[in-house]
């Protein structure tokens, strides 16, 4: 397990204290079925569980988290009773979201701020700061959805500082897009609005593409830096490899090397079952918007993308509203590529066109 940070999170008037508070929130799962799995007697059970999107072991994690107020709290700024939340992708961590090249840029958290919302971003259990479990059995895509569920459920409550929060969004890029797939699928109430980056439902390309990152165990590709992670925890063995994953078109080659050195892992478990999450949403009723490259070479199904961010429509029938954008000169990780301050644009007037 990597170094944890404390429990310094208590009451929101900590928080006001400054502008960005880190945490560590509580959250756990059930197992949803009665056969008992283990590593020691690994078969073809764990595939078909997996597949039904079940929870194969009770437990419980603690979900690291960063939440950041905005700058100003002026009347006509201030969209302080909406919460975003921010879910990485694969390979990342929260800091993404927060990224430190040229964040007057890039930076979706600081941009965010600027237009008065705040953001909490995530953790997904088995990366970052959180709990490091399993990387198969556990850390998977239904435990995902699980525990992001379990901790709306505490900020609807008021589990989280004390403060309940009236409107939530739900940001996620990549597993993080499909986790909130999934979760409008299985819990439609969950969340006020869905904010999607860097997917779609086309599985032509998605695991020759996703194969092409030239992933491998963590423990092998520096042993010096991770030789106590799991080998069910990965990422990519090269910067060609990384490059191949994430990057294409028009982009500031230094953030290449930047997104190189802060990559985190992938789980096997993930690896396995995030295509079994891309769903339809039939009785999600708020509003949807997806923003992609047009070169996302693991979404697109092909060089460019055509028709496939379209599936939107059809993947959430009952949605109030859709937003759908196609950035130019753009690949997967679309927040790090020149087009990325227009995605941010774009999120905002959504948001704020259907009242957040």
């Amino acid at each position: 397990m990597l170094p944890q940070i404390p429990l310094v999170f208590s009451s929101l008037a900590a928080v006001l204290q400054e502008p960005c508070q880190d945490l560590r929130i509580p959250v756990s799962v059930q197992k949803t079925t009665t056969y008992e799995f283990s590593n020691e007697n690994y078969n073809a059970e764990v595939l078909y569980a997996l597949a039904g999107k079940e929870i194969l072991v009770s437990n419980e994690y603690e979900m690291s988290a960063r939440l950041c107020l905005p700058e100003s709290q002026s009347s006509e700024e201030s969209h302080e009773d909406t919460l975003q939340i921010l879910i990485h992708g694969a390979s990342f961590n929260k800091k993404m979201w927060d990224i430190q090249y040229k964040p007057e840029t890039y930076s979706y958290v600081q941009r965010m701020s600027k237009e008065g919302y705040p953001t909490l971003a995530v953790d997904l259990v088995g990366n970052g700061n959180s709990t490091f479990p399993d990387g198969l059995l556990e850390a998977q895509t239904q435990m995902y959805v699980a525990t992001i569920h379990h901790l709306i459920q505490k900020l609807r409550n008021g589990e989280v500082g004390g403060k309940s929060w009236d409107k939530i969004v739900l940001v996620g890029f990549s597993i993080g897009a499909i986790t909130a797939n999934s979760l409008a699928q299985q819990y439609p109430e969950d969340v006020d609005a869905i904010v999607l980056h860097g997917i779609s439902w086309d599985l032509t390309w998605i695991y020759p593409a996703f194969l092409s990152g030239l992933q491998a165990p963590a423990q092998q590709i520096d042993p010096d830096k991770w030789g106590s992670i799991p080998p069910t925890y990965q990422t990519q063995s090269s910067r060609e490899g990384r490059l191949v994953a994430c990057f294409a078109g028009s982009y500031d080659p230094d953030i290449v090397e930047y997104d190189w050195q802060t990559r985190d892992f992938d789980t096997l478990g993930a690896a396995v079952t995030f295509t079994y999450h891309l769903v339809e949403a039939p009785e999600y009723k708020g509003p949807v918007f997806l923003g992609i490259g047009d070169q996302d070479s693991t979404f697109c199904g092909g060089k460019v993308c055509r028709e496939q961010p379209y599936a939107l429509y059809n993947r959430f029938p009952k949605a109030q509203a859709y937003d759908i954008k196609v950035y130019g000169e753009t690949g997967h990780l679309i927040l790090y590529h020149n087009s990325g301050p227009q995605l941010m644009a774009d999120t905002l007037a959504f948001l704020g066109a259907n009242g957040f």
